[in-house]
């Protein structure tokens, strides 16, 4: 992770802040109390860097997101080297995960240390005289805008959790699960608090992107409300958006979106930032990278001789048939977001490439699958296994325009504005589709798509009948059974 786009070890929140005890909603004992700790504005930074941390965690964003978001989908096959090849990936696309999930484990476990050190960042800055009144100020906003982020992220997945607003006592470390309506009032309550203490995208200074906004609050606050069929709040909050925030806008062209010089650009809300800095050989979190380049790289590449030779990625998240033929012809995304065997990347320059999906025919898939491009990289931006230095794109200005447009289909309003701006930088024509509600699922679906957004939009909207395997018992994923052993009163999903 970018860290803020500061190198900072900041050693002393570690101890502070990491999470090791016999429950995962417990902040263990600090070596330093929280007066000596929370002495400066340089030592509440240190924290706030340390409550971001997690949103980079490689048993979080770098894998889950597309991991369930796309592969669980019908937009996507696991890919890898065959159904094997990390098995209890297949168990969640297959709908027979259990308790035991390790991905699910991870899934619980990341956001719960997040939202810790949220807390323990609150708990030590508010109305603390070491620390300057607008750095409380920003710094809290920021900690619960993480924290409603953690919360949801937990939500989605698991439905309703135990909601965490402080630092708890041992007394609470086995409170139940709050219902789903309870852990949405919290996650708005955070974001509205935040959102008027939060500086504006122009108000960042260069060394700050990436640190959260007013705009990223405000849009998460809108993608809640479309989650709970909210739809008169997301219209007005989401027009509000689009009227007053003019710094936001579409990328002039699509195939830019995902490169490198795009990343915090004009369509760049909320984006999750990773760097290659020159360290270890490590994997995971022990490095600044994220590893979702090289897990969906190509495994096969041709040579000038069209030769097959080894490429350098994994092989994973495999876009579908159905996800191809959503497209229309002359949609200019469908070449940014799909591979094809013996497509030519980056062609004339010294990255070129030219994939190679042959492996495929070996691993079991009936039908034709390809390649995700969007977050493919060159060779020459490739810095080892676990340190690409790709952002991920979580909240882009593309989404809250589809957003803004089902709110509107649902309360009878201008759908077709938001439907309109994202065709026409695809190079299509206005829609010619009555059904404002079919017009936004196409759109989502083609815009989006593999960027993790897939399952939510299925099972939200009442379709999730289009994966198969799926029953709506499957909403909600097992909770990890670790985490019942350490809190009996966590009642299990009936996956």
């Amino acid at each position: 992770m970018k860290k803020l786009n500061i190198l900072t070890s900041a050693i002393a929140f570690i101890a502070l802040f990491v999470a090791c005890s016999e429950s995962l909603l417990d902040t263990p004992a600090p070596n330093i109390s929280d007066e000596s700790f929370f002495s400066s504005d340089a030592a509440a930074y240190d924290a706030l860097v340390g409550a971001y941390d997690p949103l980079a965690r490689y048993n979080y964003t770098q894998i889950h997101e597309w991991m369930i978001g796309d592969i669980v989908s019908d937009d996507a096959e696991k890919g890898g080297e065959g159904p094997s090849d990390w098995a209890e990936c297949q168990d969640l696309k297959d709908f027979r995960a259990n308790a035991e999930n390790s991905i699910l484990a991870g899934r619980w476990t990341e956001p719960y240390v997040g939202i810790a050190r949220a807390n323990k960042l609150i708990a030590g800055i508010q109305e603390n005289e070491n620390i300057s009144a607008g750095v409380q100020k920003r710094y809290i906003a920021e900690a619960k805008f993480l924290r409603a982020w953690y919360h949801f992220h937990l939500l989605k997945v698991f439905g309703g959790v135990p909601i965490v607003n402080k630092v708890l006592q041992p007394s609470e470390f086995t409170e139940p699960r709050n219902t789903v309506e309870e852990v949405y009032a919290q996650i708005e309550k955070d974001l509205k608090e935040a959102a008027p203490d939060l500086p504006t995208k122009p108000e960042l200074n260069a060394d700050e992107m990436g640190r959260v906004t007013k705009g990223a609050a405000e849009a998460f606050l809108v993608k809640m409300y479309v989650f709970q069929a909210k739809w008169s709040e997301a219209a007005d909050l989401s027009q509000k958006f689009i009227d007053e925030y003019d710094w936001y806008d579409l990328e002039d062209n699509y195939a830019d979106v995902f490169t490198a010089a795009a990343e915090n650009g004009k369509e760049s809300i909320f984006e999750i930032q990773y760097s290659f800095i020159t360290g270890d050989d490590n994997w995971g979190d022990d490095n600044e990278g994220n590893v979702t380049a090289i897990y969906q790289g190509s495994r096969q590449l041709y040579n000038g001789k069209g030769e097959i030779e080894s490429g350098w990625g994994w092989g994973f998240n495999l876009p579908t048939q159905n996800l191809y033929d959503e497209y229309e012809e002359g949609d200019l995304r469908r070449d940014y977001t799909l591979i094809d065997d013996g497509d030519v990347l980056w062609e004339g320059t010294d990255d070129e490439e030219v994939i190679c999906t042959q492996h495929i025919n070996g691993i079991g898939y009936t039908q034709k699958v390809y390649h995700s491009r969007k977050y493919y990289i060159p060779k020459s931006e490739r810095n080892g296994m676990s340190d690409s230095p790709n952002n991920w794109r979580a909240i882009r200005y593309a989404d809250l325009l589809l957003w803004n447009a089902e709110a509107n289909a649902h309360v009878g309003g201008d759908w077709q504005y938001g439907v309109n701006e994202v065709r026409t930088r695809a190079g299509l024509d206005p829609t010619t589709n009555t059904d404002g509600l079919d017009a936004v699922y196409h759109e989502r679906r083609v815009e989006l798509a593999m960027e993790g957004h897939r399952y939510w939009d299925l099972v939200r909207t009442g379709r999730g009948n289009l994966m198969a395997g799926y029953s709506d018992n499957k909403r909600y994923m097992p909770i990890p059974q670790g985490e019942i052993g350490l809190n009996p009163n966590l009642e299990q999903n009936p996956y």
